[in-house]
């Protein structure tokens, strides 16, 4: 399975997508005892979103990523930042580098084998590799499903979303992105590294309603469909949205899994 972020709209992507609560990177900061003199590799790094927040901390942080266009937005938006072109598969970086690797919503796009050895190869012993997830709180409320929780406030705007989820699904059907992406709410073991240890952290933002399709186009699930459906389906999405409140919140955990190189 595999997935080019080339055909997202990385703009789009960097405004859209949620982020991750700086609560989460400070836990993983202080369990890795990062600073100013560590290095960490942000592997599918997209626009930069855990990027930015490392190197806000003061560490030097090397960004991986294969897109294009992906690498584009995160040099403009945060020049501090070095970002190479590569994959989990094949990291641009010498054995031992880094004291810690992180993993943003992507791990589930990795063939993780070989993204478990890269990864170990370019640790120092003894460094973290914290993945990173942004998964929908159902205890804050209705949600849709995929990688953003939009959740409503009164019953009309429930009706609404649960109709945006119905077509989603019925339009979507199985997916293998989905199901990767499910496949990871439980931590896996990996050879030559520790167990994960596991934190939650919530986060809020908002979204214009009228992004809302746009969000969905973000996503590898619906990008990936045929043209003429995926056209479709995003229209649908924004008739339906039409409908709702100007703006919504999105409400969010940030699922962080934190494991050491032995």
């Amino acid at each position: 399975m595999g997935f080019d972020f080339e055909a997202v709209d990385a703009l789009d992507y960097d405004e859209l997508r949620p982020t991750y609560a700086p609560e989460a990177v400070a836990w993983v900061t202080e369990r890795a005892g990062l600073g100013t003199a560590s290095t960490v590799i942000d592997l599918a790094a997209g626009t930069g979103q855990l990027s930015r927040r490392f190197a806000s901390i003061g560490c030097r942080v090397i960004a991986v990523e294969p897109a294009s266009n992906m690498r584009a937005v995160l040099r403009d938006s945060v020049p501090e930042v070095t970002a190479l072109a590569g994959t989990a598969e094949t990291i641009p970086a010498e054995e031992g580098l880094a004291d810690a690797v992180v993993v943003g919503n992507a791990f589930h796009h990795f063939q993780a084998g070989r993204a478990f050895g890269e990864i170990r190869r370019v640790l120092r012993p003894g460094g973290a590799l914290a993945l990173f997830w942004a998964r929908s709180d159902e205890a804050l409320g209705p949600a849709l499903p995929g990688d953003s929780s939009i959740v409503a406030q009164d019953p009309a705007t429930i009706s609404v979303i649960r109709e945006i989820e119905r077509v989603v699904e019925r339009v979507r059907g199985a997916s293998d992105f989905v199901e990767a992406y499910r496949s990871w709410y439980e931590p896996r073991p990996a050879e030559g590294f520790t167990s994960f240890e596991r934190r939650y952290f919530p986060i809020t933002h908002e979204i214009p309603s009228d992004r809302v399709a746009d969000l969905y186009a973000t996503s590898s699930d619906i990008a990936s469909l045929p043209p003429d459906v995926r056209g479709s389906l995003l229209a649908r999405i924004a008739d339906l949205a039409a409908s709702l409140p100007q703006t919504l919140e999105l409400r969010e955990r940030s699922d962080v899994m934190l494991s050491f190189r032995t």
